[in-house]
C-alpha cells in the first residue's frame, strides 16, 4: 500500500491518495481521517529541524520537477519496524507529490512507546529522529535499546513520554547532503 501527500506551492496540503483513510486509521492517525487538506506542513512534521529538511525536499523539488528523489526512513509501528521508501516529485505547477511505501517489515516485540493507541502518557518528552526512528537518550539509541535503558517497555512502568521528532546528526547528513538549506549550512 502506498500513501500519497500533495503539497502546492505554499507547502500546504492540497491532496492525499485512496490509501490515505486506511494507513491512517491502521497506524493510530484517526485525527487525519479526513485529510486534514489545506493544512501546512509543519502540522504533520513535527521539530523545526524536521520542517527545515522538507521545506528543502519540497523546494528542490519545485526546482528541478524532472528529478525524481528517494528517500529511505523507518516509520515503525508498535510489533515492527518498518522501512520506508518515499519517492518524491514535483511539477511544473509547484506541486509536490510523496509516494510513501514500506519496502521491509520486520517483526519484534511491541513496543509500547509507538502505541498511539496508550492513552495515559506523561507530560515527558522523548525525541526520536524522523529518519532512523533512534531515540536521543545520552545519545542516539535504537528505539528498543532506548526504551530499556527507561525502563518503558512495559506498561506497568507508569505513563509512557510523548515522543516528539527530530534529527539526529547522523541523518541529518545522509539526508540534506545536496540539499539547499536555509542559511546554506547545516544545523548541528
Amino acid at each position: 500500500m502506498g500513501v500519497t501527500w500533495r503539497f502546492d506551492g505554499d507547502d500546504l496540503l492540497c491532496g492525499v491518495g485512496a490509501d490515505w483513510n486506511e494507513f491512517a486509521l491502521a497506524n493510530g492517525g484517526g485525527a487525519c481521517v479526513p485529510p486534514p487538506i489545506g493544512q501546512p506542513l509543519a502540522g504533520f512534521v513535527s521539530g523545526p529541524d524536521l520542517c527545515v529538511v522538507w521545506r528543502a525536499i519540497l523546494g528542490l523539488s519545485r526546482r528541478d520537477p524532472d528529478r525524481t528523489l528517494r528517500l529511505t526512513y523507518r516509520c515503525d509501528s508498535p510489533a515492527e519496524r518498518r522501512i520506508m521508501t518515499a519517492t518524491v516529485t514535483g511539477n511544473h505547477r509547484a506541486e509536490v507529490a510523496i509516494v510513501s511505501e514500506i519496502g521491509q517489515r520486520q517483526p519484534r516485540p511491541s513496543v509500547p512507546l509507538l502505541d498511539a493507541t496508550v492513552p495515559a502518557r506523561s507530560g515527558e518528552m522523548i525525541r526520536m529522529c524522523g529518519w532512523c526512528a533512534r531515540v536521543k537518550v545520552d545519545d542516539w539509541v535504537d528505539v528498543e535499546e532506548g526504551c530499556r535503558r527507561l525502563d518503558l517497555l512495559e506498561l506497568e512502568s507508569g505513563p509512557l513520554p510523548r515522543i516528539t521528532h527530530g534529527i539526529c546528526n547522523d541523518c541529518r547528513v545522509a539526508v540534506t547532503g545536496g540539499l539547499d538549506l536555509v542559511g546554506g549550512a547545516h544545523r548541528r
